[in-house]
């Protein structure tokens, strides 16, 4: 009976074991302390949270945004320890994701006390993260990629310029452009839930004013073919006689390039000079 009872305390015992190990590998997280170290403690969110969204990096992986009991919001990735807190966030939502170069860009809308428009830029690759905080607290921003894939703008509304952040090759640049034809800076919203332009793309012109407006000529109707001469009339005569004459004056004809159209491409918007904004970077192994 003892034999019994100490082989069954043991088997409870290594069940035990094995459940606590179990909370311990998926129920653990990692989180930056502030001081360049991280913080071991119980992931919440995992076991008492709520997802919110998931999305796919370009290896695969999967990535979540979680909840927690406490209303405190933060990333995850499949298999990885270590998470991406969003500490000031009252609300959270995946706005965007892109592959851009060799990474993955995902776009995290936040609302804040005080502000109702801020954005979390995560560059995915594997384990390693960059993370840069932008907004102006009350504009979404219109966000385009390039057609090479290699670059992807963020724009936001500013009088009448745009304040574009690029991001390129594992940076995020902000520079001051023009405003690109076709763009309206006073349109609300700015830009939809999924970062892209609102309404008809058709730049805006205060009445009265024609300053910068181009109206084309009507175009030149085309000469009348001459009359034929004649046959047999005196003024033909004189044009056949005057004809071997005419040609020996007159050179041979050179042949000439015709002049190129000038293209009608759009003007690229004025670039001033462009200041990195340095990141927050998470390695998810440590």
């Amino acid at each position: 009976m003892t034999t019994y009872k100490n082989f069954a305390s043991a088997h409870w015992r290594k069940l035990i074991a094995g459940v606590a190990a179990g909370v311990l590998l998926t129920g653990c997280a990692m989180t930056p302390n502030g001081r360049g170290g991280v913080l071991m403690g119980l992931d919440t969110a995992e076991l008492f949270g709520t997802p919110i969204s998931t999305f796919r990096l370009r290896d695969g992986t999967e990535g979540t945004l979680r909840k927690d009991p406490q209303g405190k919001y933060s990333i995850k990735l499949s298999q990885a320890f270590r998470v991406v807190p969003l500490a000031n966030a009252i609300t959270a939502r995946v706005a965007r994701v892109e592959n851009v170069g060799e990474r993955t860009v995902v776009i995290v809308e936040t609302q804040e006390r005080g502000c109702a428009y801020r954005y979390e830029v995560l560059a995915f690759q594997g384990t390693d993260v960059l993370q840069w905080t932008v907004g102006n607290c009350k504009d979404r921003p219109r966000v385009d990629v390039a057609a090479d894939g290699k670059s992807l703008n963020i724009d936001f509304p500013n009088y009448n310029r745009l304040s574009r952040m690029i991001y390129t090759d594992n940076r995020l640049l902000n520079a001051s452009v023009a405003v690109p034809p076709g763009v309206d800076t006073r349109a609300q919203p700015f830009a939809d839930d999924a970062l892209r332009g609102t309404g008809p793309a058709i730049a805006t012109m205060p009445a009265g004013n024609d300053s910068g407006r181009v109206i084309p000529a009507p175009p030149a109707a085309a000469p009348a073919p001459a009359a034929a001469p004649k046959t047999g009339s005196r003024a033909s005569a004189r044009a056949r006689r005057q004809e071997p004459a005419a040609r020996a004056a007159t050179p041979a004809a050179i042949s000439l390039p015709a002049p190129r159209a000038a293209a009608a491409a759009p003007a690229a918007p004025m670039i001033f000079q462009a200041e990195e904004i340095k990141p927050v970077v998470i390695d998810l192994r440590k």
